[in-house]
């Protein structure tokens, strides 16, 4: 016998994998499962309720339409003008004379006047035009500094009070070697201003989308210390308080504007708010609205373009997301029905059951009153009773004081967690939007603010305990 036929060989037997095994593996896939899930799935959030305001506007720049016209020179010569920026005109108004030469325009700007005494309006007018000069002016445009004196001379003649009976007769003294001096009365009643943009005849019918790509206020002023030639122009004239805006609109926009009776404007640069006349039209695929306004138009006399808001909606309340709301079956029932348990202050219903001998017995049924309506009925969780459950008035046995449950209506609210639970509570919204809604604040069935909400409230149910 060989040595290696000696030799001892142990053979280990092979362990069985068994059911055991298959239990480790399958607890272990689903621990990895439920980590998984805990990353992916949506987890239930929360909510602080807070008060403030939500609106519901469109913030657009608009084209502003008057009726005007430029007024042109008969003559050529030196202008010299006896009314102010804005000032009346009437068809007797002694508008601007026009002289050969240049030394009787510098006489007549010389002429005195009586004394003026400012109110406390007028320093705030001169005080407004010095501030908008301030706040606007720019190195890079020196021709402002020029049109800044024309509005500071068109103030102070605004308040110079000229007897122009008393001074024309010294005028035409003065101007007496000037043959050519002539005093120009006013072509049409209006408001004058003396500042064009060229766009005086520009109307709602002939409005066109490229009309709103550069919306700058080009206005330039008319007044001149140099010769004019006949046929240009010497003043711009409004003949009418009315005036209007025209907004370019998206189709949304349009739409909404089309749906309400009336909106507000408000016109941001004094935030002056007014309800216009809203004319909706297209043209060339185009959609706009024009702003009809009928007073005001002097304040915005040198302006082509305002940035206006149009107020569709305005709300002031707490604010909770459109996600958290949701709706809760309850009965509707008259509140002498609604009573308190006999050894709580839970209040609830008492229901009407009959023992077999056929005796009626009251039992105290538990449930919350979400809401009072303006008519008294209170609203309480529909899950708390079957249909046709009769129902009594003051606890009693009175056939003639019962009634059965049946009316169903669906309550707007929300879950609140104040209290580590879900509790349904009732709502009343405001206005809502895509994403937030707007409810009543005081309300003693409401929210409050700092209240906590679940903002997920499909994913929880009533009485929930939130971790």
């Amino acid at each position: 016998m060989s040595p290696a036929k000696n030799k001892k060989v142990i053979k280990m037997k092979k362990r069985s994998f068994g059911a055991f095994g298959f239990f480790l593996i399958f607890l272990a896939v689903l621990i990895i499962l439920l980590f998984i899930q805990s990353f992916t799935r949506e987890h239930v959030s929360i909510y602080e309720v807070t008060q403030t305001q939500l609106a519901d506007n469109e913030n657009l720049r608009g084209i502003v339409l008057r009726e005007e016209s430029l007024v042109n020179a008969k003559k050529n010569g030196y202008v010299n003008y006896y009314v102010g920026e804005g000032s009346k005109l009437s068809k007797t108004t002694t508008v601007y004379s026009t002289s050969d030469s240049k030394d009787t325009t510098t006489a007549i700007a010389n002429t005195d006047t009586d004394d003026v005494a400012l109110s406390d309006e007028d320093t705030r007018n001169i005080r407004n035009t010095i501030s908008d000069f301030r706040e606007n002016f720019d190195l890079s445009e020196y021709g402002s500094i020029r049109n800044f004196r024309y509005n500071v001379d068109n103030v102070l003649l605004e308040l110079s009070d000229v007897s122009l009976t008393k001074s024309l007769q010294k005028l035409k003294q003065e101007s007496g070697s000037d043959k050519n001096f002539s005093l120009v009365k006013a072509e049409k009643t209006g408001i004058i201003s003396f500042s064009s943009d060229g766009r005086e005849s520009l109307s709602k019918d002939t409005i066109q989308k490229s009309d709103f790509t550069s919306m700058n206020d080009a206005m330039k002023q008319i007044r001149t210390t140099e010769q004019i030639t006949a046929g240009s122009p010497v003043y711009r004239v409004v003949t009418s308080e009315k005036w209007s805006i025209v907004v370019s609109l998206t189709k949304e926009q349009y739409i909404k504007i089309a749906k309400k009776d009336s909106v507000s404007v408000k016109i941001k640069k004094d935030n002056i708010t007014m309800t216009p006349v809203v004319q909706e039209f297209t043209s060339n695929g185009g959609y706009y609205a024009n702003l009809v306004f009928d007073k005001y138009m002097i304040r915005y006399l040198n302006n082509r373009y305002l940035d206006v808001e149009i107020i569709f909606n305005n709300a002031t309340g707490l604010k909770i997301p459109v996600s958290s709301v949701l709706k809760k079956k309850c009965y509707v029932i008259p509140k002498e029905y609604i009573t308190k348990g006999a050894n709580s202050n839970q209040t609830g219903v008492a229901t009407i059951t009959y023992t077999d001998s056929g005796a009626p017995k009251i039992n105290f049924v538990a449930a919350e009153v979400y809401y009072y309506d303006e008519k008294g009925n209170a609203y309480i969780d529909a899950a708390v009773l079957k249909a046709g459950t009769t129902i009594t008035k003051g606890n009693s046995t009175s056939s003639g004081r019962f009634m059965q449950v049946t009316k169903i209506k669906k309550l707007e609210g929300v879950y609140n967690c104040n209290q580590g639970y879900c509790r349904f509570e009732y709502i009343k919204k405001l206005y809502a939007n895509k994403e937030y809604a707007i409810v009543e604040i005081g309300n003693q069935y409401s929210l409050s603010n700092f209240d906590h909400i679940i903002l997920n409230p499909d994913m929880i149910t009533e009485s929930d305990v939130i971790y």
